[in-house]
């Protein structure tokens, strides 16, 4: 593990995904994961003293869908695409939910909803 930390390994991007729910757990470690499903309904991610990041700029959805986070004592990145609008009901407790991404140019129906929780950690959402 150190001398990968150190040096770098294989190289290891992550694939797309083409599942409609995204699960992730990641427990002193981190993961990336990229989807690009055509139907997104949502997801559950759960971060203990590690990071998640998740990229959606290529999925897209037909209606709402909900993640569901919780973090302590680490992140969750989730980037999302331009034309999907973002509404964090996330409860932060010595925290932060920070939603960084730009607002669609025009009215949409594709609406993102990230819930949970964070404890001494971050959630932040992005383009």
């Amino acid at each position: 593990f150190v001398f990968r930390g150190v040096f770098g390994g294989p190289d290891r991007r992550p694939a797309p995904d083409s599942t409609d729910w995204v699960s992730g757990l990641a427990i002193l470690a981190g993961f990336e994961r990229k989807n690009n499903s055509q139907n997104f309904r949502g997801g559950d991610l759960t971060a203990f003293m590690g990071g998640v990041e998740l990229d959606l700029r290529m999925a897209s959805m037909r209606e709402p869908a909900i993640i569901d986070v919780f973090v302590m004592w680490g992140g969750v990145g989730i980037y999302v695409p331009r034309d999907w609008t973002v509404e964090l009901r996330g409860t932060p407790l010595m925290a932060g939910f920070e939603d960084n991404s730009q607002p669609p140019p025009a009215p949409t129906e594709k609406r993102l909803v990230i819930r949970g929780l964070a404890l001494m950690g971050g959630v932040e959402i992005k383009n």
